[in-house]
């Protein structure tokens, strides 16, 4: 069974994030993301940069909580995420930057239907977070959906602003409503965004509040457990799609990594040549 996990768990300063993250080890998680907010505009006409104000935090548990863990056999992960706010297009490219790339989860909040267009068909992030909070001021298309749920982008509803104010409770559940009809429930996570331990709930609270929004009983379950390790395995593809190959010769290995060319049954360099010619052998005869 995949963890449960939630992937906005807001930045906080103090003891409050500590006391989050206690919180979601008591009840039932087992992955959470601390996710920054930035913005991006172009609208400037000077040089625009990005200033990531924070770097990615890791929170260190309590010994109760890492005792409770180890009496459920459980493993308990963070993750940094970063979330750009979308005004613009020109900007856009930023998110390439080495400071965003430091952080494991890219996650962009588009604010109009350019940078929503963007964001499905070329942007390379893990997750779409849309403002449930007030009405999606464009149109959530099938098409760019579909396209962005091929790329392997997942679709986020925060469900705590729901929790702090009525207005934002009737907006939320519209607003998913209408996402879900547009995905028909595919590629959603279901996560926090909470900022202080109250608004936090259990992970089957949680797929209740799915119901909630239009989704299934799996579907419901899929959005707090399996579709968050599809996730995090699109956001290590991601990364590791930038990486390149080195080849090195095995006599310049550090004794560390010699147990590589033992596994390998290659003891040292005048090993190679016999061993192509016993490939050689046995692919001619």
């Amino acid at each position: 069974m995949a963890a449960f996990s939630d992937f906005c768990v807001a930045s906080v300063e103090g003891k409050v994030l500590e006391n989050i993250c206690q919180t979601a080890v008591r009840l039932g998680y087992d992955w959470i993301a601390v996710n920054t907010f930035l913005t991006i505009t172009g609208k400037s006409k000077k040089k625009k940069q990005i200033a990531v104000e924070t770097e990615p935090k890791m929170v260190k548990i309590s010994d109760h909580s890492d005792h409770l863990l180890k009496l459920e056999s459980r493993k308990f992960r963070q993750f940094s995420r970063i979330t750009a706010v979308l005004d613009d297009n020109s900007s856009a490219h930023k998110l390439s930057s080495p400071e965003v790339q430091a952080y494991d989860l890219i996650a962009v909040q588009p604010t109009n239907d350019k940078t929503f267009q963007l964001a499905c068909s070329t942007l390379e992030v893990d997750i779409i977070s849309l403002n449930m909070t007030e009405k999606i001021p464009f149109f959530l298309g099938r098409n760019l959906i579909n396209l962005a749920i091929e790329r392997g982008i997942h679709f986020e509803i925060l469900y705590s602003p729901a929790i702090r104010d009525s207005s934002f409770r009737q907006n939320t559940i519209a607003n998913a409503h209408q996402l879900i009809s547009a995905c028909k429930g595919k590629s959603i996570i279901l996560s926090s965004g909470c900022e202080k331990a109250l608004e936090l709930r259990s992970p089957y609270d949680v797929t209740n509040l799915g119901l909630l929004f239009g989704l299934t009983s799996a579907q419901s379950k899929d959005a707090v457990s399996k579709a968050c390790r599809a996730v995090i395995m699109h956001s290590e593809a991601r990364r590791l799609g930038k990486s390149v190959v080195g080849v090195i010769k095995s006599s310049e290995l550090i004794p560390k990594k010699r147990w590589l060319l033992q596994k390998s049954g290659v003891n040292d360099d005048r090993d190679i040549p016999s061993k192509k010619k016993q490939i050689q052998k046995m692919t001619v005869s």
